[in-house]
């Protein structure tokens, strides 16, 4: 599964380094190009994004993974496998801004595999 799946959580879990949070995560196997390229990818990171975030405030986070119960804080982490451009970095910048101004609990990391 990967960025291309928007309806599917790809990764779910709960660190060892931070058991208080759920994890959820994604992939990105796709290159960057210029252009209208950039935004359609950065659409489809968006919604991937927001499917994320239905599926926690929604509740079927609970049903799906249970041991997310009495758990409030998620991490969505993306992994990229190509260095991404400026353009990426302000939108997630700015999607992390949002989630910190609303009353969800949801934050996003991010890293590329080559810095894995």
């Amino acid at each position: 599964m990967t960025i291309e799946d928007l309806n599917k959580v790809d990764m779910i879990g709960i660190p060892k380094e931070n058991e208080s949070i759920v994890s959820l995560g994604f992939t990105d196997h796709l290159s960057w190009h210029k252009g209208k390229e950039i935004e359609e990818h950065l659409f489809l990171i968006q919604e991937k994004i927001n499917s994320y975030i239905r599926f926690v405030e929604s509740g079927e986070i609970y049903k799906s993974f249970p041991a997310a119960k009495g758990r409030d804080k998620f991490l969505i982490e993306i992994c990229f496998k190509y260095k991404i451009p400026k353009e990426c970095l302000n939108f997630l910048m700015k999607v992390n801004e949002f989630l910190f101004t609303s009353e969800l609990n949801i934050q996003i990391s991010y890293k590329e595999w080559d810095n894995m």
